[in-house]
């Protein structure tokens, strides 16, 4: 819809760009205008300050409104975050940015694993979150999230490198004790 309301702008922007040079340029319009009647040139004012109003508050505004209704990474193939995941998001770029690279939260750190390329599952990343980690490169520290905090970055990792987000690591101690591999 964005799309169709951009090119429809730029339709008429040139349809109006086009009258005006048939009409002998910007001089034959402006002497066709001055011919014209009290009413006419009212009737055009009131019809430019309509177009400039949509041009310069509605379409940025649309677009505006468009960008932030938008749950997708089209850079990372991730699409239709849920208000969990993208809540995960915004928390991974706070804390887990800094060390890990994952192209969906467009982290790009070296200290700790590249997510992209491990591919974790939901569970192993609940369970670093709430263990912590001590390998590699640095130290991960236990609890960097908890509950709901946690289960939110946990999915979006999940969901970001194409694991999937249903069950693993909810409501017990032992998620992810058994799974070391991806």
């Amino acid at each position: 819809m964005t799309t169709l309301i951009f090119v429809l702008v730029w339709v008429l922007l040139g349809l109006g760009l086009l009258l005006v040079a048939m009409s002998g340029g910007p001089g034959g319009a402006l002497q066709q205008v001055m011919s014209t009647s009290r009413a006419a040139r009212r009737v055009a004012i009131v019809l430019f300050t309509i177009a400039l109003l949509a041009l310069g508050i509605g379409v940025p505004a649309a677009v505006i409104a468009a960008v932030a209704s938008n749950d997708s990474i089209p850079e990372a193939n991730v699409t239709d975050l849920t208000a969990s995941e993208q809540h995960g998001r915004e928390l991974f770029g706070l804390r887990c940015a800094n060390c890990h690279t994952l192209k969906a939260a467009n982290a790009a750190g070296a200290i700790g694993p590249n997510l992209d390329e491990l591919r974790p599952p939901k569970a192993l990343v609940l369970s670093a979150i709430e263990e912590g980690r001590a390998q590699g490169n640095g130290q991960m520290a236990a609890e960097l999230y908890t509950g709901e905090d946690a289960e939110d970055v946990a999915n979006f990792v999940a969901k970001a490198v194409g694991q999937p987000t249903e069950g693993g690591g909810g409501g017990g101690e032992s998620g992810g004790a058994g799974e070391s591999g991806g």
